[in-house]
């Protein structure tokens, strides 16, 4: 899908969330809204009309002609992402498995309420039947994605770890996302993608149960709500959204033409005619209260049938594919693991089964063991696969590392060597009771004390070992002394507009000649002063003739507070204009940072021929040329002035060329 449809689809949700009211009057969804946002871009329109193709060209051929008789179940996998909502997470999976069972038995038409299209369709519409889906939906339970805390046989469940209605990371899963929002009370794409996208819900319409401090919406909750979004989710559209009686508003050839929703509750087989047949109120894709919305059509079965079929074969090929999984829902093990000692071969993995069938079959790197507790003892630092299976093999598995412990080395003292000699040094011990031999890395060979001497100015990896391969390690700072201080003789900010003239001018007492003198990673110097510098961070550093040190950082800041009575006069001229009469950028003008005369401003397109001139200061280029503004090219200017106090005849009258881009 083009990127900038995801721009377009969150935009779509800014405008939804407008919606939001107090109390919902009645049902409202913001399928539509955000499916017409979608469809003003050029490229999501034409991927959209080859979904509907393909879909179209499916149904030629495999269109089911009764109720009944699926060649195949086809498990969805779902996840339920509950955003900013105070529900604990206990709640939060009872609600999510409430609302799947409430979308399996709406599909499959095995709902209670089913009884009530069977006992007022023969009289009220005896040419339309309903239809149970091939589709049903399993709250996934393995291959999540990392980053979210959630093990196998765990449910797909995050409570307030995600934001907005499009997460990358859960591709492969039809995303249900949870939150408070009072009206509409949901919306989906119209034809999902299983890219990350999802329908969104109320939290006050999600599923039917009251837990955590949430109460559902009293017309709105029996978990219909997500049973009409998954709708859209599967391409279905509302019945009447053409809004007239002449276009079939959802393309289903059994559903009467319709030109408003219908509202409220009515009486099994109630009659209500919009255009010229009985309107069909208990479909799911209408606006009734959830009491009586009831069935699918057959032909709102076919169409999504289809569109799984052609445009959802990823959620099919991802995640958990089959709701055997739900077996294994309550598998847990836990594991507990003992690091290695530093005495060795003394680490330890413990492994609890619960839930699942027994005998569990437990083994570590292929160790294996079926008793009812094992625990695997005796064993050394690695990297260890746990995998325990129940009788119904449900599977548990991970990956772990034991270590092995490292004991503390502590400093005991360390000495600094002075101006760059080697008269630095370090003594060190392990907290342990054992031989170690010591050693500086790269350094020094193996030795049976902690103390080093004859060393300069740096950091040293002090390692030691025992004899059983038990090692500990420090790193150890050995400083330098000197007797070289920097000082600081003058020091000056940016004071001048348009013109960076930073200074620092440092000195050395204490140094002994020669000294040699470094801004940052500029060329080495006698002297420290430095001038004209830029903003920004340095570090100044000296050394004298016999490695004695210092370093000073300080910061070249801009302040305008007292301009430098030395100020050279700048002129700022732009690279570039737009030249569109939008208020931003229009003109090319000089702008001095001083006073100046005899001022002259010219501009010439690419032949040379001048097309602007003028000695007002106050008069910039437009982009014109006499009566017509230009084209989008490459012009030059050449800017002549003199500055200085007024009457001084001395100064040289300054010129300035360069070239400016135009745009349109």
């Amino acid at each position: 899908m083009p990127a900038k449809i995801i721009f377009i689809t969150w935009l779509a949700l800014l405008c939804i969330g407008s919606f939001l009211q107090a109390q919902p009057i009645h049902r409202t969804c913001g399928t539509t809204h955000l499916h017409e946002l979608q469809m003003s871009d050029s490229s999501y329109a034409a991927y959209y009309a080859q979904k509907i193709n393909l879909k179209k060209e499916w149904l030629k051929n495999h269109r089911r002609v009764a109720k009944g008789n699926c060649p195949e179940i086809l498990f969805i996998p779902v996840a339920v992402h509950f955003q900013d909502v105070t529900i604990d997470m206990a709640c939060a999976i009872d609600m999510a498995v409430d609302q799947v069972r409430i979308l399996n038995e709406d599909f499959s038409g095995t709902n209670a309420d089913i009884a009530n299209w069977t006992d007022g369709q023969a009289m009220t519409w005896p040419g339309i039947q309903n239809k149970e889906s091939c589709i049903q939906f399993c709250l996934a339970s393995k291959s999540h994605p990392a980053g979210f805390g959630l093990a196998d046989n765990e449910y797909a469940v995050t409570l307030n770890q995600t934001n907005g209605g499009n997460l990358p990371a859960w591709s492969g899963y039809m995303n249900m996302f949870v939150r408070d929002m009072v009206n509409p009370l949901g919306f989906s794409p119209l034809g999902g993608d299983g890219d990350g996208d999802g329908v969104t819900v109320g939290i006050a319409y999600f599923g039917s149960i009251n837990c955590g401090g949430n109460n559902l919406s009293g017309p709105y909750g029996l978990g219909r709500t997500a049973t009409h979004e998954v709708g859209h989710y599967l391409s279905l559209r509302h019945p009447f959204d053409s809004g007239d009686c002449t276009t079939d508003g959802d393309g289903i050839a059994d559903t009467p033409l319709t030109d408003n929703s219908i509202f409220g509750c009515y009486p099994v087989g109630e009659e209500i005619i919009n255009c010229a047949a009985p309107a069909l109120w208990p479909s799911y894709m209408d606006y009734c209260d959830d009491a009586c919305l009831y069935m699918f059509s057959a032909g709102q079965v076919d169409d999504m049938d289809a569109y799984v079929a052609t445009s959802l074969q990823n959620l099919m090929n991802s995640a958990t594919i089959r709701c055997q999984d739900a077996a294994c829902i309550n598998y847990r093990v836990m594991v507990a693991a003992e690091d290695e000692s530093c005495a060795g071969m003394d680490g330890r993995i413990t492994l609890t089964a619960s839930g699942g069938t027994m005998p569990y079959t437990y083994s570590i790197n292929d160790n294996i063991s079926t008793s009812t507790a094992p625990v695997f003892n005796a064993i050394a630092a690695n990297d260890y696969t746990v995998v325990v299976i129940d009788d119904q093999g449900c599977e548990f598995r991970t990956k772990l590392k034991l270590n092995r412990a490292s004991p503390t080395m502590d400093v005991l003292q360390v000495m600094p060597s002075f101006c760059g000699d080697n008269s630095g040094s370090l003594r060190v011990a392990v907290n342990y009771p054992d031989e170690f031999e010591f050693q500086i890395e790269g350094a020094t060979p193996w030795q049976d004390t902690g103390y080093f001497g004859n060393l300069s100015f740096g950091e040293y990896a002090v390692t030691a070992r025992t004899a059983s391969g038990c090692r500990s390690a420090a790193f150890v700072s050995v400083g330098d002394n000197s007797d070289v201080n920097i000082n600081l003789r003058r020091f000056q900010p940016i004071n001048c507009p348009l013109s960076n003239n930073g200074l620092i001018e440092a000195i050395a007492p204490g140094g002994i000649p020669p000294l040699e003198w470094k801004l940052n990673d500029d060329q080495l110097q006698s002297d420290g002063i430095y001038e004209m510098l830029d903003p920004g961070l340095y570090e100044i550093s000296v050394i004298d003739s016999r490695g004695c040190r210092d370093r000073y950082e300080f910061t070249i800041d801009i302040s305008y507070s007292t301009i430098a009575d030395d100020c050279p006069c700048q002129v700022f001229i732009p690279n570039a204009i737009t030249a569109n009469e939008d208020g931003l950028n229009d003109l090319l003008k000089p702008v001095p940072s001083c006073p100046i005369s005899d001022y002259s401003f010219q501009v010439f397109n690419r032949w040379g021929s001048e097309i602007f001139q003028t000695n007002d200061q106050k008069k910039g280029w437009n982009g014109g040329e006499g009566a017509y503004y230009v084209g989008p090219d490459i012009f030059f200017y050449r800017v002549g002035y003199r500055w200085g106090e007024v009457g001084n005849e001395s100064l040289e009258r300054a010129i300035i060329t360069g070239t400016v881009t135009v745009l349109r």
